[in-house]
């Protein structure tokens, strides 16, 4: 099963992404343009081509056989073979810029034998390197006319073909000669070259090998994935303080400060390097008339040897871009000693290393993995060097005395950003002595300042996973659709209406904003269209007599005292509207059964009781008041309370012959009725009030000719003790089992009419003519306001009645839920899908306290409709 729904996640992507691409080259015209069809377009398409791609690739995976992994192979190596070819004859160089040649003219152009080129280059076709428009004709293709324009990228190629690749092909001859060594001149590099210089000495020594790989420099950190803006956007500069020193070690000739200082004028910056790096840096800068003079005078470049003493001891930050990741954790370790000595005497200070982050395995898109890897490949086969995972960076840094407080991965960016300061014993005890500090243990680093991680955004293969299609799961659907944040959404229901559900919800302004903000424009308008009509106003009635206690129109009080709803909504309504755009994302007949966490990955898996799995980046319980999220997540820290209470939802419908027995001031508005204990009873068992809340709901012309709506009905709902909603016998309704869902409506609209067999004819009428199949009973139950705080995870989190259940007398359920859920998606958002375990820290203290409001809302309703107790008197539930 995992199998299929890993395919079928695949397909649903690239069908997906695929037809957003389509819109985008049909609208844009693109297809008939021979250059870049994406160039200039928006980012949510190079989003979608991105999300393609890596689901292309997760296809093939899936659909290779295990035989046919050696064919691949052959044809990856024969790839680079061709690529050698045509590159190193020069041959691309007498294509035409536009059009075909065909093959005997190339072959004559370029004094190369036509039968090796035919061959050559109908491979380099197969693998989309080179066209074959015409039989026998051949024509650039974006890839190789990119190499023709571009001597860099043409530099990239010949360093890839006639460099990287022979050193790759010699590692397993370096390891088999000299094993586990850090020596810089022990390397694939040496073997493959011949030479028993380290790599850059090698280079500077031989001038054709060192303008090759200038060019190749110029071309791979011009790459949007090593572009200085994931520097900018990666690290907070602008929260520095006026007159900042950032210090940029290494920086060569200042590319990064001159960004810097340019975007923060507060900054003042000094850049670092080899003082024959520092000779034609400080000249070029100086001569660049592109770069104001104020920018200018706040920059300084200064020699320095970052083996030696750090000698600027009042810097802020000190900024290593590039610089570790070329060093064995020997020479590493020395350079951030140094560091270390200036933060004991500056401990306010922060290091910066912007270099590779691997991910755990399986933990990113593929082509991200697939860089990041060749990259470490690359640093061990050329310098014994290597990238470095987490962890691996985390016991560098610990072990001279430093440690990790911030971990931010840019998206498309081969390199995070980490920031790490004094380990808080290191700080406080200001001793050089390296040989007496107590190393801490790098796993142990769960201390005053908590490490924030974002890692690996959200994919199509790694998606936000959403338990639960309710008004608070679809909300968050579409805002994060809205983003472009990949997600999935589970239903434990087999249908969208395979049960009812209640009808009726008012939303208030607050509510109504928060939709605004999740819902995408024509999604918005389509909900505001198919409400009801709002009609504002209460309406008392005496349940025996049927004549009116009490009546005003508007919310009770004037400005936005009393009640004042924004939007008066059927649910079923408001829970299509929700679903528009959405309905491929989300998947019925799929209860959660348990899921797992992986930390070290930042990977959930979830299991359903199909049997099926699905692997997500951030798993949202909003699975309401049965939550397995919220079962496994919050554990016993979460109690819940039972209130005694029980409630009856109902729908009947407004036909002529409601209109002619109920009372017709009762069908105005939102109407209670409330059935109180009579006098002697009350003083053995209180008041013990059955409450029954009812409001017609209309739709306008103008709605009905836009949406499929229902027909007019009354919604009710009619709540009181639980004893009270028993058969006859005394047993609990809510515990008999075995019928199906029309039999156990039935019998709960029969029961409607035996709790109110005293009342009048003319109100009881609603119950007699309801529809019998969408009667529902549930048990009141509620949280308590002052939710116990729980341990954030970077992983999980909960929302709506899956966090803090509460009783439908307040009326503010779902409102809250609807804003739970925009705010849960601002934070998803802002992490790309990757948040820390800080961000839902914050995102849930901000949930408990609005819900701490809308708990005291609903128990004030409670007291009044059915005599609930306090809270602390009130056993715990458990009816899971």
């Amino acid at each position: 099963m995992a199998v299929y729904g890993d395919i079928k996640s695949s397909l649903d992507a690239i069908a997906s992404h695929g037809s957003q691409l389509l819109h985008h080259l049909e609208s844009n015209n693109a297809t008939a343009t021979p250059s870049y069809p994406l160039e200039n377009a928006p980012q949510s398409i190079y989003d979608a081509r991105k999300e393609l791609v890596e689901s292309a690739i997760r296809l093939v995976q899936l659909a290779t056989v295990p035989e046919e992994y050696l064919d691949h192979l052959a044809n990856s190596y024969q790839e680079v073979t061709c690529v050698r070819w045509l590159v190193d004859l020069d041959v691309l160089q007498h294509l035409p810029p536009s059009g075909s040649i065909a093959y005997s003219a190339l072959a004559s152009q370029a004094g190369v034998p036509e039968k090796q080129l035919r061959g050559v280059a109908r491979m380099a076709v197969v693998n989309g390197f080179l066209e074959e428009p015409l039989p026998g004709h051949v024509a650039h293709s974006r890839a190789s006319a990119l190499l023709a324009r571009d001597e860099n990228y043409m530099n990239w190629a010949r360093w890839m073909v006639n460099y990287s690749v022979p050193v790759a092909y010699r590692f397993s001859d370096a390891t088999r000669r000299w094993g586990d060594t850090d020596i810089k001149n022990q390397t694939a590099f040496n073997l493959a070259l011949e030479t028993s210089d380290p790599f850059f000495d090698h280079v500077q020594k031989t001038a054709d090998l060192a303008s090759v790989f200038s060019g190749y420099m110029r071309a791979f950190t011009a790459s949007p994935r090593l572009s200085l803006q994931h520097a900018i956007d990666g690290f907070d500069w602008g929260s520095l303080p006026r007159g900042a020193k950032v210090v940029d070690v290494g920086g060569s000739h200042g590319q990064l400060a001159v960004q810097v200082a340019l975007k923060f004028p507060h900054i003042d910056l000094v850049v670092q390097d080899l003082p024959e790096t520092l000779a034609t840096a400080q000249q070029a800068f100086n001569a660049d008339s592109s770069i104001d003079a104020s920018v200018k005078s706040r920059i300084q470049f200064m020699s320095h040897d970052f083996f030696q003493p750090q000698p600027v001891l009042d810097a802020h930050v000190y900024f290593f871009r590039m610089i570790i990741h070329d060093w064995p954790d020997k020479d590493a370790r020395i350079i951030l000693k140094h560091l270390r000595t200036v933060l004991e005497r500056n401990p306010s200070a922060r290091i910066v290393i912007m270099d590779t982050v691997l991910p755990p395995p399986g933990s990113t898109v593929v082509q991200q993995e697939q860089r990041l890897r060749v990259r470490d490949l690359m640093m061990m086969q050329v310098f014994n060097a290597k990238e470095r995972e987490l962890d691996d960076w985390r016991t560098l840094l610990n072990d001279v005395g430093l440690e990790i407080t911030n971990v931010r991965q840019p998206d498309d960016s081969v390199m995070g950003l980490l920031t790490a300061q004094l380990q808080p014993a290191t700080a406080a005890d200001g001793d050089d002595n390296d040989d007496n500090k107590e190393k801490v243990p790098a796993s142990s680093l769960d201390n005053d300042r908590p490490l924030k991680i974002s890692l690996t955004p959200a994919t199509d293969n790694q998606p936000v996973l959403i338990m639960g299609a309710g008004i608070g799961g679809l909300c968050l659907a579409q805002a994060l659709k809205k983003a472009n944040i990949p997600f999935r959404v589970f239903e434990r229901d087999a249908a969208v209406d395979s049960r009812p559900q209640g009808y009726r919800l008012k939303l208030q302004v607050d509510a109504a904003d928060a939709l605004s903000e999740c819902l995408p424009e024509d999604v918005y308008r389509a909900f505001q269209t198919s409400c009801a009509t709002l009609a504002i106003g209460e309406t008392d009635l005496c349940p025996f007599a049927g004549t009116v206690i009490k009546s005003r129109a508007g919310g009770g009080l004037s400005g936005n005292l009393g009640l004042h709803p924004s939007y008066c909504v059927d649910r079923a309504a408001f829970r299509k509207a929700l679903m528009t755009g959405i309905e491929d994302h989300i998947l019925f007949n799929r209860e959660l059964a348990s899921y797992k966490s992986d930390s070290e990955r930042g990977i959930i898996t979830a299991t359903f009781k199909n049997g099926e799995t699905c692997q997500g980046r951030f798993l949202v319980g909003s699975d309401g008041l049965h939550s397995v999220v919220r079962r496994h997540h919050l554990h016993l820290n979460h109690k819940l309370k039972d209130t005694g209470a029980a409630c009856i939802y109902g729908k009947t419908p407004l036909t002529s012959a409601v209109l002619e027995r109920f009372p017709k001031k009762g069908l105005r508005w939102m109407t209670v009725v409330s059935d109180q204990a009579p006098m002697l009873q009350s003083c053995y068992i209180g008041d013990a009030p059955v409450t029954l809340l009812l409001e017609p709901i209309r739709f306008s012309d103008a709605s009905r000719s836009q949406h499929q709506l229902p027909a007019d009905y009354i919604y009710w709902a009619l709540i009181g003790p639980e004893q009270r909603f028993r058969h006859d016998d005394g047993t609990a309704i809510l515990k008999a089992g075995g019928a199906t869902v029309t039999q156990a409506a039935t019998e709960i609209a029969r029961l409607s009419l035996s709790i109110t067999k005293e009342w009048h004819p003319s109100v009881r009428s609603l119950f007699e003519l309801q529809d019998t199949r969408q009667a529902t009973l549930i048990r009141v139950v509620s949280t308590v306001p002052d939710i116990p705080a729980w341990e954030p995870s970077a992983l999980v989190t909960v929302l709506g009645d899956a966090a803090h259940p509460m009783s439908p007398c307040g009326g503010v359920g779902a409102q809250t839920a609807v804003c739970d859920a925009a705010s849960l998606a601002r934070m998803i958002i802002a992490a790309q899908g990757s948040p820390t375990s800080q961000d839902v820290g914050a995102f849930e203290e901000g949930m408990r306290k609005r819900a701490y409001r809308s708990i005291l809302h609903s128990e004030t309703g409670s007291k009044k409709m059915f005599g609930m107790r306090p809270f602390e008197e009130c056993e715990p539930w458990t009816g899971y």
